[in-house]
């Protein structure tokens, strides 16, 4: 069974995904609440604690009858970026766009919807024969795109 294969039909990598996607949402709405001085961005960095270390002890704890647990077994930083870290970015691009535009902020909204289906597009389409680190260092630069776009696009 191939890796796609396997990732999309096994209940561990949504899993992972979803906790990554959490921890990273929790850490941007931290640093935009301390920013504005808000002591509330205490409890977002402590949430984003809790799904980080979620998602770091689920990956080394995957479950032995899980496919994903051969697969992750030697596991390199630029292949988490690319299987793990890149997929919770275009969700968390493409549903706080989506989200930002049905509140009638539609120029932000289109802004995260394009960068998300920009990420997409550079790794699974165009980028499916780079090499493991570009699309990490890709992924990483969407990254702090991400972080830019969201603090300047904040209340």
């Amino acid at each position: 069974m191939n890796m796609m294969t396997t990732i999309y039909t096994e209940y561990t990598y949504l899993v992972l995904t979803l906790f990554l996607s959490a921890s990273l949402f929790f850490l941007m709405a931290g640093i935009r609440e301390l920013k504005d001085y808000c002591l509330e961005g205490l409890l977002y960095l402590t949430i984003f604690f809790f799904f980080g270390i979620a998602h770091y002890l689920f990956l080394i704890n995957l479950p032995i009858s899980s496919q994903m647990s051969f697969q992750f077994a030697q596991i390199t930083f630029w292949q988490w970026l690319i299987i793990l870290f890149a997929p919770s970015l275009i969700i968390l691009f493409l549903l706080i766009g989506i989200f930002n535009f049905f509140v009638e902020q539609f120029q932000a909204g289109l802004i995260k919807i394009y960068f998300g289906l920009t990420l997409l597009c550079f790794l699974y389409m165009l980028g499916t024969s780079w090499a493991p680190d570009i699309k990490g260092i890709i992924t990483l630069l969407f990254c702090l795109i991400w972080f830019e776009v969201e603090l300047r696009t904040a209340h």
